[in-house]
């Protein structure tokens, strides 16, 4: 089973994480874990004309890896390897994307993350992800 695992650094995507660990023990034999963190482009003309594209890079590798890091640890307890993949993007349309032309068997991930909207019953990129994928979206609470 190949499992894609999108993670922004949020509580809800530990709880996922932790959740892809606990499933290693019900499943035939270990997973393929693929870890993506989606950063969302910068699109301001003025960052951009003041900023290189090599130090763009390096924030969003930054960012990623504070993002990635905790939930690698998680995973490597539980005895599973992850490959991480960071991708800069739309996030719902992007992790959506990376599922099908990876040939994930199913999506796991938070029902929030680090969105600015309070309260909501679901995040709005887990909501997106549900509408847009092709495949199984397992939401973590």
């Amino acid at each position: 089973m190949k499992i894609l695992l999108p993670v922004d650094g949020s509580e809800h995507a530990l709880r996922a994480a932790r959740h892809v660990a606990a499933m290693g023990e019900y499943l035939a034999g270990p997973p393929t874990v693929l870890l993506l963190n989606v950063q969302p482009p910068v699109a301001s003309g003025l960052v951009r004309r003041f900023l290189s594209q090599e130090a763009l890079d390096g924030y969003y590798r930054d960012e990623a890896r504070a993002a990635l890091e905790p939930v690698e640890t998680i995973l490597a307890a539980s005895g599973m390897r992850a490959e991480s993949h960071v991708v800069v993007g739309d996030i719902a349309a992007t992790i959506a994307e990376f599922a099908a032309s990876h040939g994930c068997d199913q999506i796991v991930m938070g029902t929030r993350g680090l969105g600015g909207v309070k309260g909501a019953l679901l995040g709005s990129v887990a909501s997106e992800v549900l509408h847009l994928a092709d495949r199984p979206v397992l939401l973590v609470k």
